[in-house]
């Protein structure tokens, strides 16, 4: 640009291809009635260029505003998805797939997505300069295209291996995400046996597959830019040798010539370099866009009653059957009922289909046969689990206040309601006494409580949902006998008050339950009251008090 506006105010540049610019320019001064002066000119020059920069600064940020965001809006469709899939299908799934998915996957197309526009961009950019060239030296320009085509099809099988090495990074990077959250979780089991040289060999091993993954695609960028820059150092000098000694082009000219060569090689090298990203990254889009379309085929469909399924009678599983896998089921023809305001107690060793009943009550999970109903309706999801206190055998709490985790239950809860749900829940006492009370940090899932405390918390956090249904599933399976007491306490002075529903294999929570159910391999073995199930002084039930020395108690 600054070679034709030179010439206009008079300094000799040569001639050739720029004098038809030079020309073109005055014409159009001269219709506009412009006197060219030097000073004009370079202000023109300085105008356009900043006007260039100023176009560069809003196409960068553009880019990444495209880039970040579309990442983002990835990341919270996929989030979105895996959040409303139904339980059956996530709890199939492994945790550290989806955070795998929504972390190191969701980073890979962000980059991806910045190497697309960047392709793109150098499409138009090579575009441009091959229609101007083509006005300057339409043989030149020939010869530059199909050298630049040349390159490319010589590295199509470079082009090619990125997507294989995409492919390789998805899946080490997935186990590895996998390993560092199980090691984590584990790392008191990995101290108390003297495993830590063995995790951290195993853990540098897949490391370093990680690592192979990558650089196998740092390789193939390497070498695609290493025969770029030789083949287009070697493609200049023939060049340069066949204007200046056979066409001996004037020296403004190559000098506009080798300009737009250099600057249409590169071209080339970052359209092949950006498609090799794109393809790296094509793995991890179609896993990414793959689990959300699973996520969706397996979507939990909720139905939102504001006024909410009422429960005034019963809830009853009537034939109801379940299975987790084919011709393996987990409940069998069953058959029992919660009556409203009763505790419901359901006994059985491990695996014989309890936590299923569980999750059937709760609707997270649907019969194979039969039927599950609140006061004879089927359940309505959505409401119905808005009833449902729920405090699990693995208290999970988060690392953040008492508050903040009591009030998940019920935002906006008042300070008199947290501490009179804490005092049902034998838990105040405990709070009260913490340096922060309420505010007090309680670490990454709850580690500063002990077993109990957290636990007594969880029963809190249930209680605070004011439900028609609070649910207990082996809630104190892990506790010493002084924090169960405290808890079969706490629930104790409930009864009558709520609809409880006890899952227990430890048969000391379960002696006040006004109905017991006692269950093996997914079918009801005996049922009854405490008491009644005693009289036989015979069966499972006999045998299991008497090894937890309970045989000579009765119920209230």
């Amino acid at each position: 640009m600054l070679v034709p506006l030179l010439q206009l105010v008079g300094l000799d540049m040569g001639q050739g291809s720029l004098n038809q610019v030079a020309t073109l320019a005055s014409s159009i001064f001269l219709a506009l009635g412009i006197q060219t002066t030097l000073i004009m000119v370079l202000g023109i020059f300085v105008v356009v260029m900043t006007i260039s920069a100023l176009l560069h600064r809003w196409q960068m940020i553009m880019t990444y505003e495209v880039d970040y965001k579309y990442a983002a809006h990835l990341r919270k469709r996929l989030y979105q998805a895996i959040t409303n899939s139904n339980w059956l299908f996530f709890s199939r799934n492994k945790s550290s797939d989806f955070a795998h998915a929504l972390t190191s996957e969701i980073e890979r197309i962000s980059t991806g997505t910045s190497q697309f526009l960047t392709l793109l961009a150098s499409v138009m950019i090579l575009s441009v300069y091959i229609i101007f060239a083509l006005e300057l030296a339409g043989i030149f320009t020939g010869l530059v295209f199909v050298a630049g085509l040349v390159l490319l099809l010589f590295l199509r099988n470079k082009t090619y291996s990125s997507h294989s090495s995409g492919e390789e990074i998805t899946l080490s990077t997935r186990d590895i995400y996998s390993s560092i959250i199980q090691h984590l979780e584990g790392m008191k089991t990995i101290k108390s046996f003297g495993m830590e040289e063995k995790n951290i060999k195993d853990f540098s091993q897949q490391t370093d597959h990680v690592v192979h993954s990558y650089m196998a695609s740092v390789y193939s960028y390497a070498d695609v830019r290493l025969l770029f820059d030789v083949g287009t150092v070697v493609l200049l000098a023939i060049v340069v040798l066949f204007l200046v000694e056979i066409i001996e082009i004037p020296v403004a000219s190559l000098i506009v010539l080798i300009y737009l060569f250099v600057r249409m090689v590169p071209q080339f090298s970052t359209i092949q370099i950006s498609y090799q990203y794109v393809l790296n990254m094509l793995p991890a889009y179609n896993n990414v866009i793959g689990l959300e379309q699973r996520c969706n085929e397996n979507q939990e469909l909720l139905e939102h009653d504001n006024e909410g399924q009422e429960f005034k009678k019963q809830i009853s599983l009537e034939k109801v059957s379940f299975s987790y896998q084919d011709n393996h089921f987990a409940l069998k023809n069953l058959n029992l009922s919660l009556d409203v305001g009763k505790t419901t107690a359901i006994a059985g060793p491990s695996g014989a289909g309890k936590s299923t009943i569980a999750d059937l009550v709760m609707g997270f999970i649907e019969p194979s046969g039969g039927n599950v109903a609140v006061d004879g309706e089927p359940i309505s999801h959505g409401s119905w689990r808005n009833q449902i206190g729920y405090v699990a055998q693995e208290t999970f709490l988060f690392n953040e206040t008492i508050r903040y985790n009591l009030q998940l239950a019920r935002p906006g809860s008042s300070e008199e309601e947290l501490k009179h749900v804490l005092k049902l829940a034998a838990a105040y006492e405990f709070v009260s006494k913490l340096p922060d009370g309420l505010d007090t940090l309680i670490g990454d899932r709850g580690v500063r409580l002990s077993g109990g405390e957290r636990q007594r918390l969880a029963l809190a956090r249930a209680l605070l949902r004011k439900p028609s249904l609070l649910i207990l599933d082996e809630s104190t399976s892990n506790l010493d006998s002084e924090n169960e007491k405290r808890i079969m306490d706490a629930i104790d002075s409930l009864h009558g008050e709520i609809t409880i529903l006890v899952i227990a294999h430890r048969f000391s929570t379960i002696k006040n339950a006004d109905y017991i159910y006692l269950i093996d391999d997914g079918e009801i073995i005996d049922s009854g009251t405490w008491d009644e199930l005693l009289e036989s002084k015979e069966g499972w039930f006999w045998d299991i008090c008497e090894v937890q020395g309970l045989s000579n108690r009765t119920g209230p």
